[in-house]
């Protein structure tokens, strides 16, 4: 493993993708009354389903960031996806998340998060944010950031296929450094482990830019992004105590901004405030957009 501020190279070369690139686009290209059946609002299902450029109420981008996205997960039966991405879930996604529970299962390990492994194995799925940044110019937004800065909602998120240029983060000082374009597992620390580890681990605050070489007022290549994101499946309770005290200190990082979750987590369950449900987790996490 190679670690920057924040950031985990592993050894792992990039899982095979499988055309999800081609079925991703393949769906945002089918007409909007097509679309429109797959939105989030259908689902109702953690963040799962469409969200389209320009969206005002989207749970997974704003509205000024410049992509569609489908999240797909294990948290709604996959016949309730579309046709586009059955092949993918049928071929793909069984191994695709068993090689990520292996590379997650060592990450935790090495970050002396060792008491969270139990309650990862037993109560623990993923989603996948797939990501589709058109070309052109027109949609664009202003300043050339394509997606907005955020910390991610996971445990931990990990692009199983390797980065494309364009993905940004925050260090300690505040500046924005651009991940090296990899064809290995790339992977960060989310917000749930902030919170479970009480800020020991720090989320890391995230952006897509305009990528190298290309400039503000200037067309933008087409861009794809598949993170794939840790979480507790619906309906479950997390809590500070499964983590208890690190076994050794694991890798620091970065601070971006205090975490507003534990004032979340007390009033959600106050007869126990190292305590929350996911679905409450997951609307402290959505409090700072929505």
């Amino acid at each position: 493993m190679a670690w920057q501020p924040g950031i985990i190279t592993t050894d792992v070369p990039a899982l095979p993708a499988k055309g999800l690139a081609d079925r991703l686009r393949a769906f945002v290209n089918q007409p909007w009354t097509y679309r429109r059946r797959y939105l989030q609002s259908v689902y109702r299902t953690a963040f799962d389903g469409y969200s389209f450029q320009g969206q005002a109420d989207s749970l997974n981008q704003g509205p000024e960031d410049a992509l569609h996205s489908f999240v797909l997960s294990d948290f709604s039966p996959r016949s309730a996806f579309p046709a586009e991405f059955q092949p993918f879930l049928r071929d793909g996604w069984p191994a695709l998340t068993q090689a990520v529970r292996e590379i997650e299962r060592g990450l935790l390990v090495q970050l002396g998060v060792e008491g969270l492994l139990e309650p990862y194995d037993a109560s623990y799925g993923h989603m996948m944010s797939a990501n589709y940044y058109p070309s052109g110019i027109a949609a664009q937004p202003k300043g050339g950031v394509r997606l907005t800065e955020h910390p991610d909602v996971s445990l931990l998120t990990l692009f199983p296929f390797g980065v494309e240029s364009g993905l940004e983060y925050q260090d300690a000082e505040g500046a924005w450094r651009a991940v090296v374009p990899c064809d290995r597992v790339v992977g960060f620390a989310g917000e749930l482990l902030e919170w479970l580890t009480a800020g020991r681990i720090q989320a890391l605050n995230h952006r897509v830019a305009n990528g190298s070489g290309q400039r503000v007022g200037k067309p933008f290549d087409e861009r794809f992004s598949f993170s794939l994101f840790s979480l507790p499946r619906p309906g479950t309770r997390i809590a500070r105590e499964a983590v208890g005290a690190p076994s050794r200190a694991g890798p620091a990082m970065p601070k971006q901004q205090p975490s507003h979750l534990g004032a979340v987590a007390e009033r959600c369950a106050p007869a126990s405030p190292e305590a929350i449900s996911v679905e409450a987790y997951i609307e402290a996490h959505l409090s700072r957009w929505l």
